[in-house]
């Protein structure tokens, strides 16, 4: 049953993360209002704490799930997620930091909205995180299909 549990609140959580990053694709874009920085602040928040549960809970099913370690830790595509994850993690890096900048310059001045090439510049780190994305939803399901 503790399989099931980290296995269902994983998947719910890596569905939370795609929504997150979907919410922040659509808020940051040439001609954003001041406002979108706000929700956009609070959803990277909201992403960071999603992408912590998800190394938590996968943690917690290598170690307590009903495959154990020795199928996770012979395994490639395990690893190539990993990876991906790490990776995925880089690539939040620059927007996570953009957006900080972006909420203390509206905290001084209300009236600040970002300029066009500043969101474009961010979408394009949102993207490259996208495509990893699906990189490491395709090493996770090959890792639960191929025998080790």
């Amino acid at each position: 049953m503790t399989d099931l549990i980290l296995a269902i609140i994983h998947h719910l959580l890596v569905f939370g993360l795609v929504a997150m990053l979907v919410a922040e694709s659509m808020l940051v874009r040439p001609g954003m209002r001041g406002m979108d920085v706000d929700r956009v602040v609070r959803i990277d928040i909201g992403y960071g704490a999603t992408a912590g549960a998800i190394l938590i809970i996968g943690l917690l099913r290598i170690f307590f799930g009903a495959k154990g370690y020795h199928f996770y830790g012979n395994n490639f595509f395990f690893w190539g997620k990993i990876a991906c994850f790490l990776i995925i993690a880089g690539l939040s890096v620059p927007p996570t930091l953009t957006f900080l900048q972006w909420r203390a310059t509206r905290k001084a001045d209300p009236a600040f909205v970002p300029t066009d090439a500043e969101a474009s510049s961010v979408r394009r780190w949102m993207r490259y995180q996208s495509l990893v994305l699906v990189v490491l939803l395709v090493f996770a399901a090959a890792m639960a299909r191929v025998p080790f």
